[in-house]
């Protein structure tokens, strides 16, 4: 028979007290980097509670949790699985069927939210086991004359998911490289990636990064 822990919070939606009761069954596992292996502590996760009241812009209203926990020193994270909840000062009752886990970039890993349905998973009946090795970053470096278009887009060729999130590349700065060509450089995920920019049309260019902070250059000439 499973055993219900019933908790009293202020929800993240208004200033009332809110009463959301919990199976004893959890998503948890660790978050360790691909390519070292190392735990990544200190990640904290968001969560949002789908139940079968209608409401909001596209249907089902979620219910929002902050800091719903932290994955600790060895990267062990552990989320508890809700099961019902009297929200606001009307006390509405709801059921949730559904627990979106979102866990929040840091300045080394950026992270996919993961989505477990209690009919599809069954997080309400056992818990989940589910382990994150997030990809960090490189750099990159892009050396074209200073007058092309600065419009770009950086896509790895796998998909980035709840298990194996990618980092996402950012610009981080512009400068003169010489009288014609500028340089741009970009924090960039591992893995064999493409970088696009478009001038008229799309140009695209394949680098594959293998180790963390490594960089890659990409000389575009006129």
């Amino acid at each position: 028979m499973l055993a219900f822990l019933s908790i009293s919070f202020t929800s993240c939606k208004d200033n009332d007290e809110d009463i959301i009761t919990y199976y004893d069954t959890y998503v948890e596992g660790y978050i360790t980097d691909y390519h070292t292996g190392q735990p990544i502590a200190g990640v904290v996760f968001d969560a949002k509670y789908f139940h079968e009241s209608i409401g909001g812009l596209f249907g089902t209203d979620p219910y929002f949790v902050e800091n719903i926990a932290t994955s600790n020193s060895e990267g062990y994270y552990k989320i508890k699985v809700p099961k019902h909840g009297e929200l606001g000062s009307s006390q509405r009752s709801v059921d949730f069927y559904s627990i979106r886990v979102s866990p929040r970039a840091t300045s080394n890993y950026s992270f996919e939210f993961g989505t477990f349905n209690y009919k599809s998973d069954s997080v309400n009946i056992i818990s989940k086991r589910v382990d994150i090795r997030p990809i960090t970053y490189g750099y990159l470096k892009v050396i074209m004359p200073k007058d092309y278009s600065e419009n770009w887009s950086i896509n790895p060729w796998e998909t980035s998911t709840y298990e194996k999130p990618f980092y996402k590349g950012k610009f981080v700065e512009k400068q003169l490289f010489n009288t014609d060509y500028k340089l741009l450089l970009f924090k960039v995920p591992l893995e064999k990636t493409r970088f696009s920019y478009v001038d008229n049309y799309i140009h695209d260019f394949d680098f594959k990064l293998n180790y963390p902070l490594d960089t890659a250059t990409l000389n575009i000439d006129k």
